[in-house]
């Protein structure tokens, strides 16, 4: 599994989503989990994708393709990480 990070400068919450309800229905292949939310300038996608193929593969074939459709700008972070433990955390 990955933990994957998009951050998109000057996106917007409404912005977000337009592009979202422009997508084919259902869950892109791979993906485990999504989290995303404003940050100083911008918008923030975090994810957990069963790899980083499967994430590539949805965000140059059909996330990236909508969000410049829409006139949103390019990501100005694309960030992969290998994880070494995704889940649900148990309290002890």
């Amino acid at each position: 599994m990955v933990v994957t990070l998009l951050e998109f400068p000057g996106l917007t919450r409404e912005q977000y989503e337009a592009v979202g309800a422009s997508l084919p229905g259902g869950a892109p292949e791979g993906i485990r989990y999504h989290s995303c939310g404003p940050v100083e300038g911008g918008w923030r996608i975090v994810d957990v994708w069963d790899s980083q193929a499967a994430f590539d593969r949805f965000v140059d074939d059909t996330y990236l393709p909508a969000v410049r459709n829409a006139g949103g700008p390019e990501p100005s972070r694309r960030d992969v990480m290998v994880a070494h433990h995704a889940g649900a955390v148990q309290r002890v």
